[in-house]
């Protein structure tokens, strides 16, 4: 059986998929600038995200969402309940595994988020990648290496393997997306109650106001909605292992956005490799339009389109 056939709700469209993960990707690379910014705890950080995360996405449920799909009863619904709670946990592994290991350690290891993600996709939905997607991932791990070359160390043996558990959770809430065919952009909301509350207590004991709560105002309640929206809606158009390649955006420009910000300058290893990443991802997105338009033809060489009268 096919992943569409298993679907209904999938759809392929390339250009539309690569921008909601392109705008998703971009979008949160500001994020660590911003949290840095705030000069918070990473446990105010964390609830701050997730509640500013829910507010945002509730609202645009009950204020645009719920009228496009009155039918729809998303907390019956078991694919948002599992793809929200596996976003939640996600956020939760992330700051956990930054708290007790090196970034570099973080960095390197979220970034075989892609590769999990590609095995994922074709062990539930046999989607078999193109050679030039294997080409961009295994390009951009190597690139995430040389970034961190000079700063992977040991680390604590809990945060890594909270890293660790952050790549896999993702890999698995985009495939579990991507297999369900819904649209499930507001599952981030339910995962941001999630992170919340697990960090409430913590807060409420011992964490500190941040010193600067406008940033992390607009990082909750702006830059992560997006990226959250725009990041499990791109899964209906394109497989989860293309929307885990733009992830890694963040490894690249947040440093250059650090860089403009705190005026700390990163190495050469970082814009070598990062220069890499970006490469892959651009000649991997390049052949993925291409390949699209090729497919619509092929479909009706008069149009490009796929006339479905004669199917």
């Amino acid at each position: 059986m096919t992943a569409e056939a298993a679907a209904p709700g999938l759809q392929s469209d390339p250009a539309k998929g690569l921008t909601l993960g392109f705008v998703g990707g971009l979008t949160l690379s500001f994020d660590i600038p911003l949290i840095r910014l705030a000069l918070s705890d990473p446990f105010t950080v964390m609830a701050a995200r997730g509640f500013g995360l829910a507010l945002v996405l509730f609202a645009i449920w009950h204020l645009w969402w719920k009228k496009s799909s009155p039918d729809a009863d998303l907390l019956s619904d078991r694919d948002f309940l599992t793809v929200g709670t596996l976003s939640g946990l996600n956020n939760i592994c992330f700051t956990l595994a930054v708290f007790n290991t090196s970034t570099a350690n973080v960095v390197f290891i979220l970034a075989f988020n892609a590769m999990l993600a590609a095995l994922l996709s074709w062990f539930w939905m046999r989607e078999r990648l193109g050679w030039h997607t294997w080409m961009a991932i295994f390009a951009t791990i190597i690139g995430v290496a040389i970034i961190v070359s000079d700063s992977v160390s040991a680390g604590n043996w809990k945060g890594d393997v909270m890293a660790l558990a952050c790549a896999a959770l993702l890999a698995l809430s985009l495939t579990l997306t991507r297999k369900s065919g819904k649209d499930l952009s507001m599952a981030p909301g339910f995962g941001g109650m999630v992170s919340g509350l697990f960090a409430l207590p913590m807060v409420i004991v011992m964490a500190p106001l941040p010193e600067a709560p406008i940033w992390l105002a607009l990082d909750a309640l702006v830059l992560v909605p997006i990226a959250g929206i725009t990041l499990w809606m791109a899964p209906r158009f394109i497989p989860a292992p293309h929307v885990a390649l733009f992830y890694l955006l963040e490894t690249v420009l947040a440093p250059l956005w650090v860089w403009f910000v705190f005026t700390e300058v990163p190495s050469g290893r970082a814009f070598f490799g990062g220069a890499i990443v970006i490469g892959a991802l651009i000649v991997h997105t390049t052949v993925e339009l291409r390949a699209g338009r090729l497919r619509r033809f092929a479909a009706n060489p008069l149009t490009g389109t796929a006339n479905h009268a004669h199917n």
